[in-house]
């Protein structure tokens, strides 16, 4: 990689640092001077739509805005390079850089939390933290809300693990071949998902069942984990957002790590739960429909040859239907957020022990693009 200016190396190595669903840092960073454009990298993405990767894009990009501001540093937003989400020049830096504390010491705690209830105070602190931004605005419930949404939850979990695109491709992204609590480096290890021995029977089920009857009962499970996990909260963190173009996803992504940023100042662990916005992305495309049903071609037949237009294509009918049932039974639990947005990301929020593993990001090289030089 070519050199860079130091401050232009110091801010994308605190974009480096952002979340992403899955660890699989969906970014690219092409650098002309001071000028950086933040894009997806395609070879990463493999999100329904592209649409959590762009949320990892622009958590990346909140790093980088925050370390250039604690550099005191001057940002002019351009019009993006093309292929780009945002294109930033950052100038003038007028000190050296601190790195922000709590960006160090976020990380995704999945833990089951204690469920101690958040105080007044420190809600109003979240929210006076948290202002809109752009599109998009970050809400905050407590266990109340809780309570009310941890059965739908389990429903949308279990819907999300049946349906064969989005379970590859989670079961693609742990790091089966590694240690548990080996610091890798793309991918998750087994380790930082706080599985227990159980749990981790399933996931191993999940990797061999074929028959679509196994899948939704090793799903079932996953479903009622997650039920557990969002029980255990102290509260939600909710980000809408008016619109569903590129950019506004961008915007959801710098929104979530704002609201993450702000917990872990006040002591708070957080997880987002992708599950519900991955059905409902997936929902949204006529051009995905088909990666809502099982593949036909893939199974083998049930018993008696009827694996077309029998038993099989019944449950995957069964399954479309749960799910077209849930999205909007998913939004109403919501009453009071804006009618014309939609839910862009979800977190569950309280105290915990430290996660027991933590996962950590490529080389800055493998995604950098310097003008007139190789990335």
């Amino acid at each position: 990689m070519e050199p860079l200016p130091p401050h232009i190396e110091q801010i994308l190595d605190a974009a480096r640092t952002a979340p992403s669903h899955d660890n699989i840092q969906p970014w690219l960073f092409f650098v002309d001077g001071e000028t950086i454009s933040f894009a997806v990298d395609p070879e990463r993405d493999r999100s329904p739509g592209g649409q959590t990767a762009r949320i990892g894009v622009g958590a990346a990009l909140e790093n980088a805005l925050l370390c250039a501001s604690r550099m005191g540093a001057s940002v002019r937003h351009h019009e993006p390079r093309p292929g780009a989400l945002v294109t930033i020049t950052v100038s003038d830096p007028k000190r050296e850089n601190e790195p922000d504390k709590a960006r160090l010491r976020r990380a995704t705690n999945r833990r089951l939390y204690d469920g101690r209830a958040v105080d007044d105070a420190t809600f109003l602190w979240l929210r006076e933290a948290t202002p809109p931004l752009d599109l998009t605005r970050t809400h905050w419930f407590g266990r109340e809300r809780v309570r009310a949404l941890a059965p739908l939850m389990e429903e949308g979990e279990t819907l999300y693990f049946a349906e064969p695109h989005l379970r590859e491709e989670t079961l693609r992204a742990i790091r089966f071949d590694v240690r548990d609590r080996e610091e890798v480096t793309q991918g998750l290890s087994i380790g930082s998902l706080e599985l227990s021995t159980t749990e981790r029977m399933t996931l191993s089920g999940l990797r061999k069942a074929l028959e679509p009857r196994m899948v939704m009962a090793e799903s079932r499970k996953m479903g009622a984990r997650v039920r557990r996990l969002v029980e255990s909260a102290s509260g939600l963190c909710v980000i809408t957002a008016r619109g569903s173009d590129p950019m506004t996803d961008a915007v959801v992504g710098r929104a979530m790590q704002r609201a993450w940023l702000a917990l872990t100042r006040r002591g708070l662990v957080a997880q987002p739960l992708t599950a519900m916005m991955s059905l409902a992305a997936m929902a949204a495309r006529p051009s995905d429909s088909a990666l809502l049903d099982i593949g036909r071609d893939t199974l083998p037949d049930t018993e008696g040859g009827q694996a077309a237009g029998g038993p099989v294509e019944l449950l995957e009918a069964e399954r479309r239907s749960k799910v077209e049932e849930l999205l909007p039974t998913f939004r109403a639990a919501f009453p009071n957020l804006e009618h014309d947005a939609r839910i862009a990301l979800l977190m569950r929020f309280g105290w915990a022990q430290p996660a027991s593993a933590r996962v950590r990001r490529r080389p800055l090289e493998e995604s950098v693009i310097v003008a007139g030089g190789e990335g």
